[in-house]
């Protein structure tokens, strides 16, 4: 994925879609198409798709929006627009919040007041991470194939779909398998430094991918939780191997 492109900002405060389109044009490198309701987001995304346009690069998304939470609009974004970034910036501070936004597929959190500058570098890291799965081909780790242009998970003759920080989660897991890798290395690997303290990103992202992959994701054979530390990932060889 490309670093430039049309963003899709949901937010019905004017004042702050200016700021955002006049901070997005200076910075030369993205198109801001504006809509006030999750309504008139839907048929946006709609009407580009039915235009054959390339996808939308990011989903800029409040959470209060005249026609509804913008909670609800998350799933609806990632099963018809999985390519794009999904980016909540809401005045919704509380863990709560950015816990419940996650679990329903959102790619990051911002809370208002931020700086455009802030929202850039998130944005600018969420892509070069999508930008480096391109340029290192297919994984296979024991009967686990990552398959890069599907964006899915081959287990034998089962695809898995993933969401692009599923994705990007379980190749770095599956470059490190049978490693603990703590939530810091995790965090810093997928989302950057600054969600150095941001656990929960992680612990929703694992349970997430565990419901996928998992045949009991309550009891899980693969993606194992190391109390204190992080996660490890035994593939199916390393599984059957183990006492």
């Amino acid at each position: 994925m490309a670093e430039n492109g049309t963003i899709l900002l949901v937010e019905d405060d004017t004042a702050i879609a200016q700021f955002l389109r006049r901070a997005l044009a200076a910075e030369g490198r993205y198109q801001l198409q504006w809509e006030n309701t999750g309504t008139k987001a839907k048929a946006g995304l709609r009407q580009r798709r039915a235009q054959g346009s390339d996808p939308f690069l990011a989903v800029f998304l409040d959470l209060g929006l005249p026609d509804g939470d913008g909670l609800d609009l998350i799933p609806w974004f990632r099963r018809e627009a999985p390519e794009s970034i999904v980016m909540v910036l809401s005045a919704r501070g509380q863990e709560a919040d950015k816990v419940e936004a996650l679990q329903r597929g959102a790619d990051d959190y911002l809370t208002k007041p931020f700086t455009v500058g802030e929202l850039l570098a998130r944005l600018q890291a969420h892509l070069r991470r999508l930008g480096r799965k391109s340029e290192q081909g297919p994984l296979r780790v024991g009967d686990w194939v990552l398959v890069d242009d599907r964006r899915c998970l081959r287990l034998g003759d089962r695809e898995i779909p993933l969401t692009a920080k599923e994705y990007q989660l379980l190749r770095l897991l599956l470059r490190h398998a049978g490693a603990v890798l703590t939530h810091r290395q995790i965090l810093a690997a997928i989302w950057g430094p600054s969600h150095a303290e941001d656990n929960h990103y992680v612990r929703i992202y694992i349970q997430r991918l565990r419901e996928k992959i998992e045949t009991d994701p309550n009891a899980p054979q693969y993606l194992i939780t190391e109390l204190g530390l992080g996660y490890r990932l035994l593939v199916p060889d390393q599984s059957r191997s183990q006492p």
